[in-house]
């Protein structure tokens, strides 16, 4: 179990981060920090194994807490939320280890590909040695590929998306999709909420006349 550490000080945004990272079952949020003497309190009780930080804090810079983390000769992973988007800093930050930059509004894919990068990483250096294409394999990691959330196959994902792409001028409901694909209502709601939750499809609630609300879905133009 990998322990996460997520430094933001507006807490709607701590929360909503935190939400993401519930879908994984490997990844454990033990604390948020605000500032960066919270960072440092909680470091020197708790091993963590990824930090998500947010650069422009009210009270530190996360660039300038990663530089006194690395200072203090520890070798935390970061992972960079924020809105900066000057590439000096962006440089900046990655000389001093970070390992990913999410410039906002993101969203669950691009998140999804930042932790698919460190899970990867990190499951290559849990030996104690490495040969040469093990490291080739480390340091040309396809940050393009992305670690789905817990029961979502890829295969699956692929099948349900381009059928809902192709027929994008159609509202679907779980029930004829099920039909169409020969997929179970359970795994098809599954599905069709994370492909929500990443902005690939607009859901529509109506009610009928005995008022049960059903969810109606089509693909994003």
């Amino acid at each position: 179990m990998y322990k996460v550490l997520i430094v933001e000080d507006d807490p709607m945004v701590a929360s909503i981060n935190s939400i993401f990272l519930e879908k994984y079952s490997n990844l454990e949020v033990i604390n948020i920090a605000k500032n960066e003497e919270e960072v440092f309190e909680i470091l020197e009780k708790n091993f963590v194994d990824l930090i998500l930080c947010d650069v422009y804090l009210e009270e530190s810079n996360g660039i300038e807490i990663l530089k006194k983390i690395r200072s203090k000769g520890i070798l935390t992973d970061i992972i960079f939320i924020t809105a900066l988007n000057e590439s000096n800093k962006i440089k900046e930050a990655v000389a001093f280890g970070a390992i990913d930059f999410l410039i906002k509004p993101y969203n669950q894919a691009r998140l999804d590909t930042a932790i698919g990068k460190f899970l990867k990483k990190n499951e290559l250096l849990i030996k104690t040695t490495m040969d040469q294409e093990e490291c080739d394999e480390y340091f040309s990691f396809d940050s393009t590929q992305t670690e789905f959330p817990k029961g979502i196959n890829e295969k699956t994902l692929e099948k349900i998306e381009l059928f809902l792409s192709e027929n994008r001028k159609k509202w679907w409901n779980a029930n004829k999709l099920s039909e169409e694909l020969n997929i179970s209502t359970v795994t098809l709601n599954k599905y069709l909420k994370y492909l929500v939750s990443i902005n690939k499809l607009t859901v529509n609630t109506s009610y009928g006349e005995v008022g049960r609300p059903e969810n109606f879905y089509k693909y994003h133009n």
